[in-house]
């Protein structure tokens, strides 16, 4: 009977709940993708789109930023998921404020952005300007066209105008006629980035004049990385003679692929303190990336290591034992550390690379050899303290350095960006191969990561951006995940008998190592 009652008590509860009134959390659409699309001296367009439907109408409020009280409102043009529209009979050279607005439900909802515009200087009344094609294709060298139409453009002064993709004047053919009664003029240009929307301007006597948004589609030889995921462990691999091991929770393991087995072959010591992740093998022995001593440099007295700052861990997978070598004595007496850590294999040989910093800048960037005989690391040259974030790659007996190269423009440095160098490995003088971008329009990213793909050289930006370097035709490609891979770190690429492996966070998983593959 009381089991019963229980049972009445909570169906009624049920009941009770069930005709309680659910409040739902309504929600409203919004303003996205904002875009300006040209600018004239008397007109405006734009684009925007809308996260989800239900709106009555939609488009965009403005006024001129020194008189807001004067409003008006334009209603935009829906074109598949894009609403465009253009202001007109505006002044020239005045700022306007423009909000995109919807109206839903019988309320009206404002962009929470309010987009500040100049319309240009008067445009000159003797000739006229257009793009008949507001997208651009270029090229695997960055190499990119776009044709700008109008008339009477043969009878202008060409000296007195000029087109501008951020601060480079594109190259601009003479004027030719076409059978409309117009004449058009072919712009060449280079493009340091991937597939997006920029700006370019038009300058006529010493005014900006039009500014006009430009597609920019890439057209030139696509690869693309196909990822295939493997049962690896998402650790830190190290691959020594083609077998796999793993330096964790205090131990080595080798590991087997074929059949997922893990076996424990030796212990971490204590006095080898963490392992690094990136490693090179030669012969039976595992190096790994130089560590510094002490988080505070110089050591304090008493010095426990003999005036040295770095060491390096190496592992003998036949004798099964550890060792540590210990380098890299400036005997400087103010605060420094050490940055840009680069370990690599370049004909038989060792090296590791280093920048020495004072105050967090760069003041020698220096290379260190491991000598088998005297079985310790030397140092054996520095190089160009203007090139940092380095990565080394040998290939076919010569020895390549990727990474940024800072930017002068008339004796100040004005930047970064992405530079491709032959490297002596006697003297670790750079010669220049390969520069990204230019000096108003640099390619500040830097690699992290690159490998000797097959006679080429395959670098990553991130696990997104990858780029392969035809070391004989001289020229970078962009290459395209065939997934599209969100990530939150990059754990590097290697080799394993003859195949090609990512260490990587692919979609916020718990982590994986894919085969790659160029498709």
């Amino acid at each position: 009977m009381g089991n019963f009652n229980k049972y009445l008590c909570l169906l009624g509860l049920v009941f009770l709940m069930s005709a309680c009134k659910t409040e739902k959390n309504e929600v409203f659409p919004r303003i996205i993708n904002e875009a300006i699309t040209s600018v004239r001296d008397k007109e405006i367009s734009m684009t925007y789109q809308i996260s989800s439907l239900g709106y009555t109408k939609s488009g965009v409020r403005y006024y001129k930023k020194d008189n807001p009280s004067q409003g008006k409102s334009v209603e935009a043009v829906r074109e598949g998921d894009m609403f465009r529209l253009t202001l007109n009979e505006l002044d020239s050279e005045s700022t306007y404020i423009l909000v995109p607005y919807i109206e839903y439900n019988g309320n009206t909802i404002e962009s929470e952005r309010k987009t500040e515009i100049t319309t240009t200087a008067p445009f000159p009344e003797d000739f006229t300007l257009f793009w008949p094609n507001t997208e651009a294709e270029y090229d695997e060298r960055g190499q990119f066209r776009t044709v700008v139409e109008g008339k009477n453009l043969n009878n202008i002064n060409l000296r007195d105008i000029k087109f501008l993709f951020g601060m480079d004047t594109l190259h601009m053919n003479y004027p030719i006629a076409t059978k409309n009664g117009t004449y058009q003029i072919s712009l060449t240009g280079y493009y340091p980035y991937r597939d997006g929307n920029y700006m370019l301007r038009v300058i006529y006597k010493e005014k900006e004049i039009i500014g006009q948004a430009i597609d920019f589609i890439y057209k030139g030889n696509t690869l693309a990385i196909g990822l295939k995921k493997t049962n690896w462990r998402t650790n830190y691999p190290s691959i020594c003679n083609d077998q796999i091991y793993y330096f964790w929770n205090n131990s080595v393991s080798h590991f087997d692929p074929e059949t997922s087995r893990l076996q424990n072959i030796a212990h971490i010591p204590d006095t080898m303190g963490v392992i690094p992740p990136k490693s090179v093998s030669i012969g039976n022995r595992i190096f790994f990336l130089a560590l510094p001593v002490s988080h505070i440099l110089p050591s304090l007295e008493p010095d426990l290591f003999n005036g040295y700052e770095l060491f390096c861990q190496a592992f003998d997978i036949e004798k099964r034992e550890f060792s540590k070598y210990y380098f890299s004595r400036p005997q400087l007496k103010e605060s420094h550390g050490y940055s840009n850590h680069s370990i690599f294999v370049h004909n038989n040989a060792v090296y590791q690379t280093y920048t020495l910093t004072v105050n967090s800048r760069g003041i020698k960037n220096i290379v260190a050899k491991y000598n088998p005989t005297k079985d310790k690391f030397e140092e054996i040259a520095t190089f160009d303290t203007n090139f940092s974030s380095e990565c080394f790659v040998s290939v076919k007996g010569r020895l390549y350095a990727l990474g940024v190269s800072n930017v002068f423009d008339q004796g100040f440095n004005i930047g970064y960006t992405l530079t491709i160098y032959a490297v002596d490995a006697n003297t670790f003088k750079l010669t220049e191969l390969y520069r990204v971008g230019t000096t108003h329009q640099t390619y500040p990213y830097a690699p992290v990561g690159a490998i000797n793909f097959n006679g080429d050289i395959l670098l990553a930006l991130d696990v997104n951006n990858f780029m392969m370097y035809n070391i004989v035709k001289n020229t970078l490609s962009p290459i395209y995940l065939s997934i599209n891979g969100n990530h939150m770190y990059f754990g590097g690429m290697f080799t394993y008998k003859d195949k090609y492996y990512l260490n990587a966070d692919i979609n916020f998983l718990e982590g994986s190592i894919y085969e790659m593959s160029i498709q």
